[in-house]
């Protein structure tokens, strides 16, 4: 407030009073956004590692294939959002804490992994036996990233603020 009036911006509307609320909106979507896509493909990959593949274990791999074909369209949906998500969750943080950057790269060469593996996973050339290891391993790899991510936040939480 200048003066009993708003400030305001440059195309002349309020732009002290709603950038913020904005800003805020877009930020907590981007991070639930990474939060649920996440789950998602972490989720997708516990249930089809210990539940579905030994459930599917000696049957005809049309089931097994027509499981995977569904689950394509979530999992590319969700290998999407997560990055567009995490990069923009990357570049609007405004705190970066000595040793953040080392557990990122650490953290962004496990995703890379998934990626990579979740890509391989659905390919339809793909059996049963690879399936089994590429689901092993992203949810290793995943669990891993959760643990990361989790330190990740509690260093950049201010240390006044700390419990």
């Amino acid at each position: 407030m200048q003066g009993g009036r708003c400030a305001r911006g440059p195309a002349g509307g309020r732009y002290t009073e709603v950038m913020p609320l904005v800003n805020a909106v877009v930020s907590i979507g981007m991070r639930w956004l990474h939060i649920v896509s996440v789950i998602a493909i972490l989720g997708g990959f516990i249930y089809a590692r210990f539940v579905a593949l030994p459930a599917l274990e000696g049957a005809n791999s049309a089931a097994g294939k027509a499981m995977v074909n569904r689950f394509r369209p979530i999992l590319w949906t969700a290998l999407i959002c997560v990055a567009i998500s995490g990069i923009y969750n990357y570049l609007t943080k405004g705190f970066y804490p000595p040793g953040y950057h080392m557990w990122l790269g650490i953290k962004l060469l496990l995703v890379l992994h998934i990626f990579a593996a979740a890509i391989l996973y659905t390919l339809p050339s793909a059996d049963d036996s690879k399936r089994r290891r590429q689901a092993s391993g992203i949810v290793i790899s995943g669990l891993i990233i959760v643990l990361i991510s989790g330190y990740l936040r509690w260093i950049s939480i201010l240390p006044g603020v700390r419990p």
